[in-house]
């Protein structure tokens, strides 16, 4: 005759332990998908604004949206205006440009000029002709993968520099807690725990550079020079 055995102490704690175990090493991975899936439509949205860009300056003579098929930059060299060139030839949508972290108005007609309620993302900083970082802003650059050239921007906290993005919450601390996706010129997007980035602009290359201020990367969020949103502090940007 068969005779049960009923579970031991011993035994009811070993599984405990080991489930206890699985669920360690199962749940940091659960977390870590859940993060990368979540991020994917912000990469997806990045990525396809700069090959936008790419196949825009196909047919600009290697030129991104900003300087004519010579290399000469435009009059108007707006972080507007190269998206609204952009979206008046249907390289993308309205809606395409605004973050799924924000909710902003999509621009659904042509021939007008974007504001910063239509879109969310900042463009490569071209106010200085001189500057190395204006060889990146064309095509033939296109393999280099240390060189940003669109990134989510930048929000202002206060007047002392600190500043946070769309995905964060103000720091506890009053400080800067930057992160967000940033979009390199070979085409990969990456999202950074900082806005201290090594980058590579021509043959100037640097562990350091801040891509909120007015060196080497240098992403515009407005107009032609404004490069963090402080209209929370109802004043420009520090520049």
């Amino acid at each position: 005759m068969f005779t049960r055995r009923a579970f031991s102490l011993v035994d009811v704690l070993a599984v405990v332990a080991f489930l206890m175990l699985v669920i360690a090493f199962v749940l940091p991975m659960l977390n870590f998908n859940s993060r990368t899936a979540r991020r994917l439509p912000f990469s997806s949205q990045l990525r396809g604004i700069h090959s936008a860009m790419v196949l825009y300056s196909q047919g600009n003579n290697t030129y991104y949206p900003g300087f004519d098929s010579q290399g000469n930059r435009l009059e108007d060299y707006s972080t507007e205006y190269r998206f609204q060139m952009m979206l008046d030839e249907n390289y993308f949508t309205g809606e395409y440009i605004i973050s799924p972290s924000e909710t902003k108005t999509a621009l659904t007609k042509t021939g007008i000029k974007p504001t910063t309620a239509n879109y969310s993302y900042a463009f490569l900083n071209l106010s200085v002709l001189d500057s190395p970082r204006i060889d990146e802003w064309k095509e033939k650059k296109v393999y280099n993968d240390k060189a940003v050239v669109v990134s989510d921007r930048a929000v202002a906290l206060n007047d002392k520099g600190d500043l946070k993005s769309v995905h964060t919450n103000p720091s506890p601390d009053g400080g800067s807690e930057w992160r967000g996706q940033v979009g390199w010129n070979d085409n990969h997007v990456t999202f950074e725990s900082t806005h201290i980035l090594a980058t590579q602009y021509g043959d100037q290359s640097t562990k350091v550079d801040n891509l909120f201020d007015t060196k080497l990367g240098s992403m515009v969020y407005s107009g032609d020079q404004i490069i963090i949103d402080s209209t929370s502090l109802h004043k420009p940007a520090d520049e």
